[in-house]
């Protein structure tokens, strides 16, 4: 009899585990399922239509979990060769760059679907590359993307994946002119370079201080906001100066939008910045042309400040400048370069030799081949030693 009591209290016993076993699996399940219902995701392109020439457009994911992304034909889901993702997997929201390759097909268009998939749910947008023999309007090198217009002397490289490449220009007399070209990080909401041409054609005017800030219509709200600025002791600090842009209103009022901007100390700023500014209009203004790349050094460790729309935005830890001038009629040379480099901090004094350096030394401290297309036009040699020559010994500078 005691037995058969001790075999039915086991049997209850283990009853109960089946049934607590039962009921927290039921309950991991219905977490799970909940986990799923909860995920948004969202994938839009910035762009669903681009040109036939090569070039890059911003992937916009929205996620508020873990993703990955991928790449398809977007007529028949095979493979594609010719497009490609800088990052394809990620977590939260993230702007992902689409590399794709010249169409050189005069016939067809064709399509790249990226499908995004975070657990059990996925999204999809669809890029059209129009074919080749299309001719758009306005013309090309004048939509934004930089690789429409790869042979401007201001331009560096066009190397880093991580980078969106783009150019704004302006109409003034009946002809569009360009303005500034820059490379703009999307996880910093800065651009690591902006270049430019730099004469007369420019300074001359009255356009004043527009004071126009606002989005880039190229990026939109990828766009830093500068509005209200940022606050502290953070200035809204142009990278391409506004009184290099005095011909025109719509020249000037372009170097507000926020991808121009950074946050940069005020002493920085009104000091020693606005010093080396003046002295790269001086010599511009000397010159036929002096082509200039501004940019800002940045690190994982860099500080973030908010912008208007209270978005991260990286707060550079260094500025430089890179000019490559030319004139023709110069004893000293057509052309000659330089760099200045300036740590992110308040100085006592302005700018001074010690602040200078080749442009081969710039490049070092950098990583970006700066004046990409000056081989081209005076060939290796010559450009190395341009490039190699240490301003602080040139009367051209000084």
């Amino acid at each position: 009899m005691r037995y058969c009591q001790v075999i039915r209290m086991k049997i209850c016993r283990i009853s109960k585990v089946a049934a607590a076993v039962t009921a927290v699996c039921a309950l991991l399940a219905s977490s799970c399922i909940k986990t799923e219902q909860k995920v948004n995701l969202s994938v839009e392109a910035q762009r669903e239509t681009v040109e036939a020439k090569a070039g890059q457009v911003f992937i916009i994911v929205k996620c508020n979990s873990s993703w990955t992304a991928s790449l398809a034909d977007g007529d028949n889901g095979l493979p594609v060769d010719w497009a490609t993702l800088h990052v394809v997997e990620g977590v939260g929201d993230r702007n992902v760059i689409l590399t794709y390759d010249a169409n050189t097909d005069e016939k067809s268009a064709r399509k790249v679907m990226i499908t995004v998939t975070s657990g059990n749910k996925s999204a999809s947008t669809v890029v059209e590359q129009r074919e080749a023999g299309e001719r758009p309007e306005p013309e090309p090198e004048y939509e934004g993307n930089l690789k429409y217009a790869t042979g401007w002397m201001e331009l560096p490289a066009l190397d880093n994946p991580d980078l969106g490449y783009y150019t704004h220009s302006f109409k003034m007399n009946g002809k569009t002119i360009r303005n500034y070209s820059f490379g703009w990080s999307q996880d910093d909401r800065i651009a690591v370079w902006v270049a430019y041409p730099l004469c007369k054609l420019y300074t001359n005017g009255s356009a004043g201080r527009t004071n126009a800030w606002d989005l880039d219509p190229l990026l939109k709200d990828l766009s830093s906001a500068p509005f209200g600025g940022y606050g502290g002791d953070y200035a809204r600090g142009h990278q391409l100066p506004s009184g290099d842009r005095q011909c025109c209103y719509e020249a000037n009022a372009q170097t507000f939008y926020g991808t121009n901007m950074t946050p940069q100390l005020n002493a920085h700023n009104e000091g020693i910045w606005l010093d080396l500014e003046n002295k790269v209009r001086s010599i511009a203004n000397g010159s036929d042309t002096t082509y200039v790349v501004t940019g800002a050094i940045v690190s994982p460790s860099s500080k973030k400040e908010k912008d208007s729309y209270g978005k991260n935005v990286t707060v550079p830890d260094a500025y430089f400048k890179a000019l490559l001038r030319y004139s023709k009629s110069s004893t000293l040379g057509q052309w000659n370069a330089a760099a200045f480099y300036l740590e992110h901090r308040a100085y006592s004094g302005g700018i001074s030799r010690s602040h200078s350096m080749s442009v081969n030394e710039l490049e070092e401290l950098t990583g970006i081949d700066f004046f990409r297309n000056l081989p081209a036009m005076v060939g290796a040699d010559q450009a190395e030693r341009i490039e190699a020559a240490d301003p602080a010994d040139s009367s051209v500078w000084w």
